[in-house]
């Protein structure tokens, strides 16, 4: 039985029976145990295109969705950010929009608290007083950027988690033109770049005790041609560090074929496996925690058919539990929050899919924002949370990617458990040992996993209660609880 949002049906009897009278797949407890902080998920708080943060309908919207975190003034833009205007540097910088967005620090609050997140601050060690640094510069950039966070902490904002800059193993914020190699001019080298932070760490801990600083590691590699510098950063740069809280990483993968779902959908999968193996090993061996400061997926492919579908939403829902199943990861935030499919997670206007998509709907969550908040709810107040097994389960085609994924959260009314069943098929679970009493379920899904999500109507949400077996449809996010 099911019903829509508004209410819960009436506890089954007994049990659920699967498809074809498949046998349910028994799911249970695996791997370590992570404790939750109300700092674990968030969002990067790029905002260049509006509205506000100080604008109420957008901080209403924050307030419902509650991040634990919001990364400001963002990624690439850090780079290039004047603090004390709220806006970029004097000049022309790559992610400028023509129209300035008052992004100032008193601004900012405003979301934050509507928002009850703690900031992450990206601190701008590449450009000054209009262009780009130097080692000469390197005090004086160092000095005001501790203005900075001075002004942050007079503002009433806690200055707990810093990051060193964002993408600097890259040689430029873009592959080409006059942008092309802002970064390798700042830092020719990796070991450029941890000799002049390493400066800017001993002076963040002795100016702002207890803060966790965070220097810039590289992302896995997924993307054929990059530079010898991208691929050979970590092994040169964390050698050469000294005295980090924490490194921070992004995992933004790009799918370049369209389909079939089941191996779209086995990426976040497949992927996560080389980067625990490869740099994700060279991290854990220096014995260093990591925050996740930008993850997504990025749309490669011809038209951008996936961009902003509900296979965008699961496959963002399927890479956030894989990491949550990681305690290394301290901080794990989406790639934007106010913007586009793209990247964020909150429409900023109309025309969020892109030039000759359906109109979306303004303030209303994207695919990857509608099922990131349903996990973040989950989360919020939770103590601890551990990976789920789904002995047997389904695989993704030939691909031998799981199809289930999960994890169960410790919160004060009991274990609750979350979980995307990303095959084209209903798959039925047994919970009794999980859930000897009886549970209730809510499930997210939508007409099809192609179906672009221009707003709330764009997808479903139905709940059951019952007790022993439960029927997880097909391209759903679940949610279970006692």
């Amino acid at each position: 039985m099911s019903t829509g949002a508004a209410g819960l049906a009436s506890p089954a009897a007994s049990s659920v029976v699967g498809p074809a009278g498949a046998a349910a797949v028994p799911v249970s407890l695996t791997g370590p145990v992570r404790t939750v902080t109300p700092t674990l998920l968030g969002l990067n708080a790029v905002n260049v295109t509006g509205p506000r943060w100080d604008d109420s309908k957008l901080d209403a919207v924050l307030q419902k969705f509650g991040p634990g975190v919001l990364r400001y003034p963002g990624g690439t833009n850090a780079n290039y950010w004047d603090w004390q205007t709220g806006w970029f540097q004097p000049g022309s910088w790559p992610s400028e929009t023509p129209t300035p967005v008052d992004d100032q620090i008193g601004v900012f609050k405003v979301g934050l608290s509507a928002a009850g997140s703690a900031p992450m601050f990206v601190l701008n060690v590449l450009t000054y007083q209009g262009a780009i640094g130097s080692n000469q510069l390197n005090a004086s950039m160092l000095q005001g950027q501790i203005a900075f966070l001075r002004a942050a902490a007079q503002a009433g904002l806690p200055v707990k988690m810093v990051e060193l800059g964002n993408e600097l193993y890259l040689t430029g914020a873009v592959n080409t033109g006059p942008h092309g190699q802002d970064y390798a001019t700042r830092f020719p080298t990796a070991a450029d770049y941890a000799s002049q932070m390493n400066t800017w760490i001993a002076a963040l801990h002795k100016d702002f005790p207890g803060v966790q600083v965070a220097p810039v590691a590289d992302d896995p590699n997924f993307i054929p041609g990059v530079s010898a510098r991208r691929q050979t950063w970590d092994q040169d740069v964390l050698p050469a560090l000294h005295g980090e809280d924490v490194v921070s990483v992004h995992e933004i993968q790009r799918v370049y074929q369209s389909g079939p779902a089941a191996t779209v959908l086995a990426q976040p999968y497949i992927r996560y496996q080389t980067f625990e193996s490869n740099q994700l090993k060279l991290i854990v061996a220096d014995k260093l925690p990591v925050w996740l400061t930008a993850y997504n997926m990025e749309d490669q492919t011809p038209g951008h058919t996936i961009e902003g579908t509900w296979m965008h939403g699961l496959y963002v829902a399927e890479q956030t539990l894989l990491f949550l199943a990681n305690p290394v990861f301290k901080y794990i935030g989406l790639s934007g929050s106010v913007g586009t499919a793209h990247g964020g997670a909150i429409f900023d206007g109309p025309n969020g899919l892109g030039p000759g998509k359906p109109h979306t709907v303004p303030l209303a969550l994207t695919a990857a924002g509608t099922t990131l908040a349903q996990i973040q709810a989950a989360f919020h107040g939770a103590s601890s949370s551990q990976a789920l097994a789904f002995t047997g389960g389904p695989t993704l085609g030939s691909t031998g990617a799981p199809a289930l994924t999960g994890v169960a959260v410790t919160t004060p009314s009991g274990r609750e458990l979350v979980l995307v069943n990303a095959s084209a098929t209903a798959v039925t679970l047994n919970l009794s040992s999980l859930f000897p009493g009886g549970f209730k379920a809510a499930q997210r899904t939508a007409p099809s996993v192609t179906t672009l999500v221009t707003g709330p109507s764009s997808t479903t949400m139905t709940t059951t209660a019952g007790t022993g077996q439960l029927q997880v449809g097909a391209y759903s996010l679940a949610t279970v609880s006692p």
